[in-house]
């Protein structure tokens, strides 16, 4: 039997929010190590003026209007090493899958709360580990990045470039 349950509802939204969060924040991590320039991160859909921007640390922060559930993280890729940049992409996907493994513990373990948003944090961080990882180009039906290049996609014609450049 299915239950309605408004906590769990209210929930993903908060659980996207962090989701979102954590992954385009983790993707500028090793930008900032290397001294990159231009470092900004977008909570929420392309299009329009930010709704607001505010800095944290050296890196600019746009929050665009609802849903949260797409974000991009920007920087100044000539800063970079190949390895770094590498890593810049990576720990999008591996930051949202230790969120959905935290997600799950809360899940298991948590109270009449932290349950809930357990639940709802490793179902949403889960998913945009796995969609994010997989080596696509983002379909049209999905709405937002029609056509960009998922972290995984990215990655793999990274690795290509790099294996005909030393053939």
């Amino acid at each position: 039997m299915v239950t309605f349950d408004p906590t769990l509802l209210l929930m993903y939204p908060l659980a996207g929010l962090l989701a979102v969060s954590v992954h385009e924040f983790a993707h500028v991590l090793s930008p900032l190590r290397a001294g990159a320039s231009g470092v900004r991160m977008q909570l929420g859909v392309d299009g329009g003026r930010p709704l607001a921007r505010f800095r944290v640390g050296q890196v600019t922060v746009d929050v665009r209007r609802f849903p949260f559930w797409a974000g991009r993280a920007h920087w100044d890729h000539a800063t970079l090493t190949p390895a770094s940049w590498a890593w810049a992409i990576a720990l999008g996907p591996l930051s949202s899958a230790a969120l959905c493994a935290l997600g799950v513990l809360l899940w298991r373990g948590g109270g009449e709360l932290a349950g809930p948003f357990g639940q709802a944090l490793a179902v949403f961080a889960g998913l945009q580990a796995l969609v994010t990882a997989a080596p696509v180009h983002y379909p049209a039906w999905m709405g937002l990045g029609a056509g960009m290049p998922s972290d995984g996609r990215q990655l793999l014609d990274h690795w290509q470039r790099r294996q005909r450049a030393h053939a």
